[in-house]
């Protein structure tokens, strides 16, 4: 059986050979990754990074199709005040730490394109099956919405506070390792 970091990279180079534009990146994890498969930011080529005054010497990012290649979790979520649960779809925050190479013991901090963000010791990590969510209720997150990719874990449908959805990352572009 491939390892999870074996088939990502398969799955990039396939895309990039098959396609006749290559797909953007949606989602970058920077910092302290074994299995990077790209260098260090470019300030030209890298701009809206740049412009968040965020720098990596290597990193490893991933398209929609990638992401969508990963094994899927599907979990139900639900928050006081929404109008009632939502049905999310998406590959384990777990599955795409370790295809790029992260230390099962490191802190991360996903960033939203606002800037809002959240740090995640292992043991938070641990309290909850996370996933990158790239659907809601069956269609894909989209930016304007929650998307392209909302770091979120599952309540079973049940209602939890505000101050538990605070936890969760929606507009995620960027992961950090610690």
């Amino acid at each position: 059986m491939l390892s999870i970091a074996t088939a990502v990279v398969a799955l990039l180079i396939a895309g990039a050979s098959n396609a006749a534009e290559p797909e953007p990146p949606i989602l970058t994890i920077a910092g302290e990754v074994s299995h990077p498969n790209r260098g260090a930011l470019d300030p030209f080529h890298d701009a809206f990074l740049s412009h968040k005054d965020k720098t990596f010497a290597k990193a490893f990012v991933f398209t929609r199709s990638v992401l969508a290649a990963l094994p899927q979790t599907k979990i139900s979520t639900n928050v006081k005040g929404w109008p009632g649960k939502v049905e999310l779809e998406g590959p384990r925050l777990l599955d795409a730490l370790t295809a790029a190479g992260v230390a099962t013991d490191a802190t991360i901090v996903a960033t939203a394109l606002d800037s809002y963000n959240v740090e995640l010791t292992p043991e938070e990590r641990a309290a909850h099956d996370w996933i990158l969510a790239i659907n809601a209720n069956g269609a894909p997150l989209s930016i304007g919405g929650r998307g392209p990719v909302w770091l979120i874990h599952g309540t079973d449908g049940k209602a939890v506070s505000q101050e538990e959805e605070a936890t969760w990352v929606w507009a995620l572009y960027l992961i950090e390792v610690k």
